[in-house]
């Protein structure tokens, strides 16, 4: 959303400067303050658009919106009272533009949608302006300017109401950036990690920018907690992989490194073994020096469990397989003793019926009716999900990790270690119906969930495997069963209880949250302001590990 916003005051600030060349010599320009912050407003939204919220970009963004912040304060409060052309200043030519709709725009871009850069950049916008009131003052004494602005005319006002006018000006310039740029001090050492799931996105991906995985249309989750002092970061791991394969894209994000994902892996799964290069952009700073929590919704759940795996444990099939000096870290393993807590979140931990009802041949899916507008929505979802075979072995896709038997397989490779905390939230959208039955509750369901939550309500039966499917695996979110989205089945586990002290090495059940799969996302049209819950999720893993 803030590169379309940006892209709009990009719009307007060139229609604006178009109605300028008609007025004035462009040169003559330079010497507002209005011009100023505007022309720089033009520069950092181009560059916003193009590259997006980088470090360098969240600096100048702060010390054009800031600019603009002041150029608006200065117009309606100074010196519309002072020369009685409210329209003239602010409804008409390129002033609607300049002084009202673009700084009015930049500013609601900047605190709904912008991350914020680090609180040491707060003094800069106030010493641009310092520097350019006293450029100005200058100027004005030497008699080269005349203005451009009342309380600059230094010879008609005197030195001690000029330096009035100054200190003012100063205290609202530093009002301004400090209001926008605010971000609450570290309320803790650790840094939060959130992994998305299947067909999901993250940073990396454009797409985030518009329509954020963690917040949906309830606005960006992982900027708020930044601005509440919890730093947190967003993975872009692949959409449809599987558990390994993501979990090796993940390191390298985190490391800044290639993405490897392993000499034996590759081969057995017909693909190449290097992808991505992270070098230069790594997720966070210091990966490998800071206390961390991994947070995964759904698929991202079984990502981070084989991450930490992998992470602490390495792969001896990978050591086998590789030359030292050509194996890469993660695969050696004796790393992240910095990983203090991992969270599931609506998780298929030991798989999903939402996959194996329909290569169950006792179960009578036909018999089944479902409402041509949940037909249609399901489809929808099913081809969304849907994986695009790229070449791979068809074990290498996260449908097959999701099926009931592949995912107790992989749980038995991945260990719970005796030094993280874990916690697992459920979720449910289904009903009790009257006859003791379950079907998904349409006031809580999305549409798209409706055909496939139906059939998981209603069914039991066995996998390939031989593991039974009974009616406690009917409860479900409209993709996972709630049963499955608990602790990995037979490891070691407690219900949570807020009263209790919370002890590494076992997995914590949380309280199932009520509704559909996306209600952790913030929903689509079952909205769910998601933020208070994540901020609550910090707080208590923050509690956990400095405890």
């Amino acid at each position: 959303m803030a590169r379309v916003i940006n892209l709009i005051i990009v719009i307007l600030e060139l229609i604006a400067y178009r109605k300028v060349r008609k007025n004035r010599e462009f040169k003559g320009i330079l010497i507002y303050y209005t011009h100023l912050s505007n022309m720089l407003t033009l520069g950092s939204s181009v560059l916003l658009v193009i590259f997006g919220p980088k470090p360098a970009v969240e600096v100048f963004r702060l010390l054009t919106v800031s600019m603009l912040a002041m150029t608006f304060f200065v117009t309606a409060f100074i010196l519309v009272p002072m020369t009685h052309n409210i329209k003239g200043f602010l409804f008409s030519g390129n002033g609607l533009y300049h002084h009202t709709i673009v700084p009015i725009l930049s500013v609601l871009s900047y605190l709904l949608f912008e991350p914020t850069p680090p609180m040491i950049w707060i003094c800069l916008p106030a010493v641009v302006t310092l520097i350019y009131g006293l450029v100005m003052v200058y100027l004005n004494a030497q008699g080269k300017v005349d203005g451009p602005y009342p309380f600059f005319r230094v010879r008609h006002l005197g030195g001690p109401k000029t330096a009035l006018w100054m200190v003012a000006l100063m205290i609202a310039s530093t009002i301004f950036s400090a209001g926008l740029g605010f971000r609450k001090p570290a309320a803790s050492d650790v840094k939060y990690i959130f992994v998305h799931g299947l067909s999901g996105w993250g940073s990396y991906d454009i797409v985030d920018e518009f329509f954020p995985y963690w917040g949906f249309a309830g606005g960006n989750v992982i900027n708020y907690l930044n601005k509440e002092g919890y730093e947190s970061y967003s993975a872009s791991v692949n959409p449809s992989g599987s558990a390994w394969d993501r979990a090796c894209e993940l390191y390298a994000q985190l490391t800044g490194t290639r993405v490897d994902y392993g000499e034996a892996h590759s081969k057995e799964a017909g693909h190449e073994r290097f992808g991505a290069d992270f070098t230069g952009r790594a997720l966070l700073a210091d990966f490998k020096g800071s206390k961390t929590a991994i947070i995964g919704h759904s698929f991202g759940g079984a990502t981070i469990r084989l991450f930490s795996e992998l992470l602490r444990n390495g792969s001896e099939k990978e050591r086998a397989a590789t030359k030292e000096e050509d194996l890469s870290p993660f695969f050696k393993g004796g790393n992240g003793k910095n990983m203090t807590a991992l969270v599931t979140l609506a998780a298929p931990t030991n798989g999903t019926t939402a996959y194996d009802l329909y290569e169950d041949e006792n179960f009578d899916i036909k018999s089944i009716e479902i409402p041509e507008e949940y037909e249609k929505n399901g489809n929808f979802m099913s081809n969304w999900t849907r994986v695009k075979k790229d070449g791979r072995a068809d074990w290498d896709y996260a449908s097959f990790d999701m099926h009931i038997d592949n995912a107790l397989a992989l749980n038995k490779t991945i260990t719970t270690f005796s030094d993280v905390y874990y916690f697992a939230y459920p979720a449910s959208s289904t009903m009790k119906n009257p006859d003791g039955s379950l079907s998904p509750d349409p006031e809580v369901t999305e549409s798209m969930f409706m055909r496939g939550g139906t059939y998981m309500s209603k069914y039991t039966g066995r996998t390939k495997g031989g593991f039974e499917i009974d009616e406690s695996w009917q409860s479900n979110d409209g993709l996972v069963n709630e049963i499955s989205a608990g602790a990995p089945i037979g490891a070691p586990k407690a219900e949570y209880d807020k009263d209790s002290a919370l002890l590494p090495g076992r997995w914590y059940v949380m309280p199932t949250t009520r509704g559909d799969h996306t209600a952790f996302q913030g929903g689509l049209t079952k909205r769910h302001d998601v933020k208070p819950f994540y901020l609550d999720l910090v707080k208590l893993i923050d509690r956990a590990v400095n405890s």
